[in-house]
């Protein structure tokens, strides 16, 4: 019996220990490799959140300074646009000054023309010259 328990442990139990202890040094070795794979990982996605933070702060510089220079252009564009609107109605003003000296020249003609027939009867006369035409 004793030789019959030593060859039942050297043929089936200890083989069966082999397998079990090899299972678990396998299961040890892939255990081992997930955390270093783990580990690795982490320390991919601590490097890829502090490149997205360095991109979003230089993306918000860059937009920063594009609003800058931006503003400037527009200030400048419309100060140019300003001052061409205030040529404009600078010239619109003298046009206005020069045509209200020539209507204020022609209104004197007129009424000078219009007061010389007034006064000499010219009025009555050219009343009295239509009513003959008229007859």
């Amino acid at each position: 019996m004793l030789e019959r328990h030593d060859e039942l442990i050297h043929h089936d139990i200890l083989p069966r220990l082999e397998k079990v202890e090899k299972a678990q040094m396998d299961f040890n070795t892939q255990v081992e490799s997930i955390t270093n794979q783990v580990t690795e990982i982490t320390g991919q996605v601590k490097e890829i959140k502090s490149s997205q933070t360095n991109l979003e702060l230089t993306v918000m510089k860059d937009g920063q300074e594009t609003r800058g220079i931006l503003n400037k252009f527009v200030d400048h564009y419309f100060a140019a646009d300003k001052q061409r609107l205030q040529t404009e109605r600078d010239v619109i003003h003298v046009d206005e000054r020069i045509t209200l000296k020539k209507f204020s020249t022609r209104e004197k003609i007129v009424l000078g023309i219009v007061g010389a027939f007034a006064g000499s009867g010219g009025v009555l006369g050219g009343i009295a010259a239509l009513m003959q035409f008229m007859k």
